[in-house]
């Protein structure tokens, strides 16, 4: 699936270098690697790569200020980032979370550990970018019909779980007429950014959008809070009663939507 991908290596130690670039080429990939944060970027930038092992202690650049640079630029933003690092302070994990970091492996680690977070990672940006060429621009959906969220979703899910990695659900229902500007600010705010910077995959429904989360049941719960003010501030800009709306996680489809029906209080 994600054979031939590019992964663009980011260390300053030699050693870890070969290491990682043996390792991947092992499985299929080839590399690029930079031994400095700016020359990362301006590697990033030339290689457009499709996954980028990044340490946090860098020369020139650290890697929480190449992370923010890469969230920055509208080319590289969904380029998903694994931190490879020795540190184990909580506030600096914290800190590359927000600036945009995908997912963590400590180092010394285990070659398997690294091989399924790699795969993951790759699969999770292949299914994006075929999900976003499949739902959008909106207008698509309008003439063509409305593509079977629900079997897209249980295929999507079943093969993201293959990789490995975390995943979750987000269901999110509305009823009733009016203020559909809210409706399309929640799904504008689910597509662009989940916290920490990692965007989604989303699939539109008629009466219900689908967001999929690389990550646990609490990441996509995190995201719920999120769409909620999303959806409350268009709501009062709107000034409008605003259709209902019903939010659900879950593990997977049947899971989100059972919490989203038994949800006895809505945004509005």
């Amino acid at each position: 699936m994600s054979a031939g991908a590019t992964i663009l290596i980011i260390e300053d130690d030699r050693l870890n270098v070969r290491l990682l670039t043996e390792i991947c080429h092992n499985a299929g990939y080839a590399t690029r690697s930079a031994m400095d944060g700016e020359t990362g970027l301006e590697m990033a930038e030339e290689v457009r790569p499709d996954l980028i092992l990044l340490d946090l202690m860098l020369p020139r650049l650290d890697g929480f200020g190449v992370l923010q640079r890469l969230r920055a630029d509208p080319l590289l933003a969904d380029t998903p980032v694994i931190v490879v690092t020795a540190i184990q302070d909580i506030e600096a994990r914290t800190r590359a979370v927000e600036a945009g970091a995908d997912d963590f492996l400590n180092k010394p680690f285990k070659l398997y550990d690294l091989q399924t977070r790699v795969k993951s990672a790759l699969q999770l940006r292949l299914f994006r970018r075929q999900l976003q060429r499949d739902l959008t621009p909106v207008a698509r959906d309008r003439r063509s019909g409305i593509v079977d969220e629900s079997e897209r979703l249980d295929q999507t899910l079943a093969s993201l779980r293959v990789g490995g990695g975390p995943v979750a659900v987000v269901t999110f229902r509305f009823e009733g007429k009016g203020a559909p500007d809210v409706v399309e600010a929640v799904l504008a705010g689910a597509r662009d950014r989940v916290p920490g910077g990692k965007a989604n995959l989303f699939l539109r429904g008629e009466r219900r959008h689908s967001f999929v989360v690389a990550g646990d049941e609490a990441a996509a719960r995190r995201l719920m809070g999120v769409l909620e003010r999303i959806a409350a501030e268009a709501r009062e800009r709107a000034f409008s009663e605003g259709p209902l709306l019903l939010f659900g996680v879950g593990r997977d489809r049947e899971a989100a939507d059972a919490a989203c029906l038994a949800a006895d209080t809505s945004v509005f």
